[in-house]
């Protein structure tokens, strides 16, 4: 159907009312107004810089080169185009034929290994010079225009393109050569000029890239001039202006592997020579597989040696020029993190993530976990990628870079449940302290999307905007998130100064954005660098803020749960260290200082197995408290031996109900009046006998307890009588002391010591 035709047709469609009239002849009026400057609509550099692209806008043109950023993601931009068998491929570029210009064709699958270093076989199924007089765009019409018909007039304002009959349906590799060939990392001489005024942008100045570009698929008529558009994609783009002050305004429309579609609309970036790519990562952190939510610090354009030996990560979503065709997405491969091939396909509905059965598994019981021993999280994730599970302290900020809350971050490789170990500890490596009813919530991440944006000097008008096309996402469809701090990475090495903007001139203010609901990547929140030729200066924190660095700026639809509550308890955290003596002999105190070894002969005097051969040099005992022996060599029937369990709180929490029991050796007798004759006692009454003495710490007296149950804190059980648990099988008397009581001692705090003391007559 001629244009012509189709606005007629739309004046006989619109007669309703006079509103409808009005407006039916301004649409004839235009289509007349334009009847005879019809331009196909190719996919290509026509796409990114169309006749009416905003003021002051400039072009960046299309690398093929050697050389690499971060020292991972080449300097190169491999295209991919979807046909159908028998359909053609129209291609032209300002280059071919110039020097070593020319463009190769690759048929499905020829192409190999990881996005960002593929390995391009030295034969191409098809190349542009094979056809003498094809594919060379000589002015900034012709790109306009597109290509000609391959036979016939059609289109005649356009290029004359050469032309590849698909021999197969599938997706087809595609190389542009600028005159320098393709083994060359010499910078080419750009003007950035959209309207391509200059002749250098059909010369030998484009050196490893070139100013105009097309690709086009049509079908198996040659005389068709109708494009199939939204076959065209690349997982990466090479891009070159030449110098800063030649800003970039132009669209292009990533999916992500979930097929979630987005929008990403350069508003005025000047990055000189940079990589667009989108995936799901951004950076690497020092560990090589967590993802870095954080810019990275090269020490060069290159992005060579990043700063805390963070990474880049591979491209890895396929990138369209114009709104997708949904028949290619059969088609395109998915790539893991890595850069390695997932699969092939991606949904043409976007796959929604739901999180459920959020649950805590603490070390007690249930969701209750003692102080310093953290627990397991689990819950039910319906996608693979990022989870987000954040711990509020209060229960009600879930702001994951507060210091007092916890962020556990990880990837998800698998659907289900999933298990997240929890230390116990903030995000200031401080212990979530005793209390109840802390929450927890999870989010995961669909359609989590990154662009960093590499080497990239100034972006000072702000953007890109990212707008979600296929999805209503809770948190707004053109919501991103940034954080531009310093910060230590997994490996504990500290880039620039935590918490504080990066090195660069003039950074973005904000320095991060909202890390709940993100900012509008509509705005200029996230401004930086300068306008006009400045800021390259290429060595690291001299340059614009955007100079030598990657970086991030990303979004998701967040799947979440509700706050999910769980218990700190104060048990089973407290620890106590337990030293026995023997500290008399008959009439005799013994004063010695005796210290535990492990490094003598087992059949040492002095031997004591470890760990316990290090209990006795705490640095917490008082000097000289630890006095008597561990082994008191040769008694006789009728000798008294005075018996010390000395004990020290070690923490980390307050120890609570700390009841001792030691068994009365078989060789021995309970001497139960062996403390009648002192003072105090501790409560018990006054007439019953006392066998028992306890000290806590040197500020106390000690005192005297009684044998039998009567309101002290010290029991005596003869031989057989069922005594507490805790003491094992009662064949000789057991001594049970309970050391903590309300509520004049409720608990032992760290570093609190004493002992508990009886004596025995040897039998």
């Amino acid at each position: 159907m001629s244009l012509l035709l189709k606005c007629l047709l739309a004046v006989n469609n619109n007669h309703l009312n006079r509103y409808k009239k009005l407006l039916t002849g301004l649409v004839l009026l235009l289509c007349y107004l334009n009847f005879g400057i019809q331009s196909a609509r190719a996919e290509g550099s026509r796409t990114l810089y169309p006749s009416n692209a905003p003021a002051g806008s400039s072009r960046a043109n299309l690398e093929w080169r050697t050389d690499t950023y971060g020292g991972l993601v080449l300097r190169r931009t491999l295209l991919k185009v979807y046909a159908n068998k028998d359909e053609y491929i129209l291609l032209g570029s300002s280059a071919v034929g110039i020097g070593s210009g020319n463009i190769s064709v690759y048929n499905p699958g020829r192409v190999s290994d990881s996005i960002g270093s593929e390995t391009i076989p030295n034969t191409a199924d098809f190349v542009c010079t094979s056809q003498p007089g094809r594919g060379f765009i000589s002015s900034r019409q012709q790109e306009l225009s597109g290509p000609r018909a391959i036979s016939g007039p059609g289109n005649p304002n356009g290029y004359i393109p050469c032309y590849y009959q698909a021999p197969s349906t599938g997706v087809y590799d595609i190389v542009f050569y600028g005159p320098d060939g393709g083994g060359s990392s010499t910078n080419g001489a750009p003007t950035g000029d959209i309207n391509l005024s200059s002749g250098n942008n059909f010369g030998t100045q484009q050196g490893t890239s070139v100013a105009a570009w097309d690709v086009t698929v049509r079908s198996s008529d040659q005389t068709s001039t109708t494009d199939l558009n939204g076959r065209l994609f690349s997982y990466y783009l090479a891009l070159f202006t030449g110098n800063n002050g030649r800003y970039l305004n132009f669209p292009v429309y990533p999916i992500t592997t979930d097929g979630f579609r987005y929008k990403v609309e350069l508003r005025g970036t000047d990055p000189n020579g940079f990589v667009l790519y989108g995936n799901q990562t951004g950076f690497f952190d020092s560990d090589g597989t967590s993802p870095l939510y954080h810019d990275i610090l090269g020490a060069d354009s290159q992005l060579a040696n990043p700063q805390g030996g963070v990474s880049l990560a591979r491209p890895q979503f396929a990138t369209f020029f114009n709104s997708i065709d949904d028949t290619v997405l059969g088609f395109v491969d998915r790539y893991k993190r890595d850069g390695t091939l997932e699969g092939t396909g991606i949904p043409l509905s976007p796959i929604i993530p739901t999180v459920s059965n959020l649950q805590f598994n603490g070390t007690v019981s249930g969701n209750n976990s003692s102080y310093g021993t953290g627990g397991t999280f689990s819950f039910n994730s319906n996608i693979t990628g990022t989870y987000e599970l954040i711990i509020s302290r209060d229960g009600s900020n879930f702001d994951p870079t507060n210091s007092q809350n916890r962020l556990l971050r990880g990837i998800m490789p698998t659907t289900g449940q999933q298990a997240i170990n929890w230390d116990g500890k903030d995000n200031s490596a401080n212990f979530f302290p005793v209390g109840s009813d802390y929450k927890v919530r999870v989010r995961t991440y669909g359609g989590e999307y990154h662009f960093p944006l590499l080497d990239a000097e100034n972006n000072f008008t702000g953007g890109p905007t990212i707008t979600m096309l296929n999805a209503a996402n809770p948190i707004g469809n053109t919501r991103g998130f940034y954080d531009d701090r310093g910060y230590k990475t997994i490996g504990g090495s500290t880039v620039g100064t935590i918490g504080q903007v990066l090195c660069g001139i003039n950074p973005p203010n904000p320095a991060f954005s909202d890390p709940i609901n993100g900012f509008d990547t509509a705005s200029n929140n996230r401004k930086f660098g300068q306008s006009g030729n400045a800021g390259n200066a290429g060595s690291s924190c001299n340059g614009s803020f955007g100079d030598t660095k990657g970086l991030d700026l990303w979004t998701y639809y967040p799947g979440t749960t509700q706050p999910t509550p769980f218990n700190i308890i104060n048990a089973m955290n407290a620890k106590l260290l337990l030293v026995k003596r023997i500290t008399r002999i008959n009439n005799q105190d013994i004063t010695d200082i005796v210290d535990g070894r492990s490094d003598v002969a087992t059949t040492a005097a002095n031997y004591i197995p470890e760990p316990y051969a290090t209990e006795d040099n705490d640095a917490k005992w008082p000097a000289g408290y630890l006095r008597g022996v561990i082994n008191a060599g040769a008694v006789k029937p009728g000798d008294e031996l005075e018996y010390t369990i000395y004990f020290l709180s070690k923490g980390p929490n307050d120890a609570t109900n700390v009841k001792f029991c030691d068994l009365v050796p078989s060789s021995a007798t309970f001497i139960s009046t062996a403390f009648n004759s002192n003072a105090p006692t501790d409560g018990g009454l006054s007439a019953a006998d006392r066998g028992i003495a306890l000290a806590v710490s040197s500020s106390n007296p000690t005192v005297y307890l009684s044998n039998v149950e009567d309101g002290d804190r010290g029991r005596f059980y003869p031989a057989n009588e069922s005594a507490p648990s805790s003491c094992g099988t009662n064949t000789n008397g057991a001594v049970v002391v309970n050391i903590t009581r309300s509520p004049d001692l409720p608990n032992l705090a760290k570093d609190v010591y004493g002992f508990v003391r009886f004596r025995a007559k040897v039998k």
